[in-house]
Formats: structure tokens, sequence, C-alpha cells
């Protein structure tokens, strides 16, 4: 079975904690590649951005893991260049998927009642002062974070739901239903590795001090509150008009 999952830090600390038979099979991709990966394979399950449901809902999902986040501790902040209420241009930039692409629209028009552009960039000399999205482990590797505001806590304090970022899914459901149960328990495992300071990436005593102190924020076994806030998550663009239809999720 292959496992495709994003690279950061967050889905590394799930691979290493993997049983040894599951973790030879993890492939890392860039985020915006793992649900036309994931397509590809009949025998695969991946951990895709949640958003991507909205276009691919023949895909099974798991109601029981995923990575959410809550509080200071994200994959995704927001970057202010000038005031808050006078944005016009967001850049997205780093790992940056469909859920970034699509969330921030929405929520800059919710917030400030702005109709924002974006584009996205991949050269890093190019967005200095910018207003900016920035997704995935540069915001740890540069230490941009501790300027930044977190994707989750603007999403919680705006919609009052939880954000959660990447969802497990899969073409067969049989392939989800041993993921779940394999990954019974691993939080705990997360957490301690988390204690020990040991990320799969090279990081400042600093970060790796920051991650530690606020890896409460990040959540794997979904409760229901979680499994609401995907709900929502992907119905947002059907309400701001982005989509026609509302897409129901096959849980397993």
């Amino acid at each position: 079975m292959n496992i495709f999952f994003p690279q950061n830090i967050f889905s590394k600390l799930i691979a290493e904690n993997l049983p040894a038979q599951m973790k030879k099979d993890v492939v890392f991709l860039p985020s915006s590649l793992l649900t036309s990966e994931l397509k590809k394979h009949d025998d695969a399950v991946g951990l895709i951005p949640t958003t991507d449901i909205i276009k691919h809902d023949k895909l099974f999902v798991s109601k029981s893991f995923g990575i959410s986040f809550e509080s200071s501790l994200c994959n995704s902040y927001i970057y202010y260049s000038s005031s808050e209420s006078n944005v016009k241009e967001v850049t997205l930039a780093g790992d940056v998927s469909s859920i970034e692409v699509i969330l921030c629209k929405i929520l800059f028009q919710e917030m400030y009642g702005i109709d924002v552009e974006t584009k996205i960039s991949t050269d890093e000399t190019k967005i200095k002062n910018q207003n900016l999205v920035m997704a995935g482990d540069k915001n740890f590797t540069l230490e941009k974070y501790s300027s930044g505001i977190s994707f989750a806590e603007e999403i919680e304090d705006t919609f009052s739901i939880p954000f959660v970022n990447y969802i497990f899914a899969a073409q067969d459901k049989k392939f989800i239903s041993v993921l779940n149960e394999h990954l019974q328990g691993i939080s705990s495992s997360i957490y301690d590795r988390a204690e020990e300071m040991n990320f799969g990436t090279e990081l400042s005593d600093k970060t790796k001090n920051y991650i530690k102190e606020n890896i409460s924020s990040l959540i794997m076994d979904l409760s229901e509150q979680d499994l609401d806030g995907i709900n929502q998550i992907i119905r947002l663009p059907y309400y701001y008009g982005v989509i026609n239809d509302i897409v129901e999720i096959n849980y397993v």
C-alpha cells in the first residue's frame, strides 16, 4: 500500500511513528500533487489537503485521523506588510495547496470585507514587503512564524470551526480501514517525539522549543468537532459562490 504524505514537519512526525512495514511505503510529495498522485493508485492512501475533496468527492475519507490545528501552531501563517484592513493583494508561497488558494480569499472577505487578489509565488526573493500566506516548513526553517498569525487561529476566530488542514483519503475504503487500525494511539507517540524535539527537519533550537511547547495544538485524532470542521470547510466555497454544489463526504 502506497502512502502519500505532504512534505512538512507534521506529516513527518506521523510517518516516523508508523509501523515499520508501513513506513517503507511512505512517499513525500508537494501538497498540490498529493491527490493527483493518489488518483493514479487503487491501493494507496493519501494525506491530502481538505479542500481537494471538493473536486474528488468519490474518494473515501477517514473519520478518525487527519491533521487539524488549533491555536498558534499551524502549517500556514499570514504575514502583513501593511495595515490589515487595507490589504488588496495576498501572495501565496511555500507548499501551497487548494486549501490556501480557496480559503484565503474567503477569509479576507469575511474578516475585512475585502475581495483580495491572490497570486502564487515560487521565488522567495520576490515576497519581501508583501502581504503573504506562507504554507509549509519554510515558516519554521526561515523562522518567520514568530512574526506571523496562525491561519488556524484566524479560521477559528472568524468561522468558529477547527482548521482541519489535511485528511486521509483513498479510492478503496478498505485501505482507510487498514490505516485507521494502524494509527490507533499514534498521538501519544508523536507528542513523546516532540518532547524529544525530534522533528526530522533541520531547525534552530528556538524553533524546536516553539513547536515542542505548542505541540498540543496539533490534533491527529479527529473528534466530532473536527468532522464538523471538515464539513464546514468544504461548504464555505459554496456559501461564497465559488462552487455550485455542496459535496457529501464518504467517511470510513
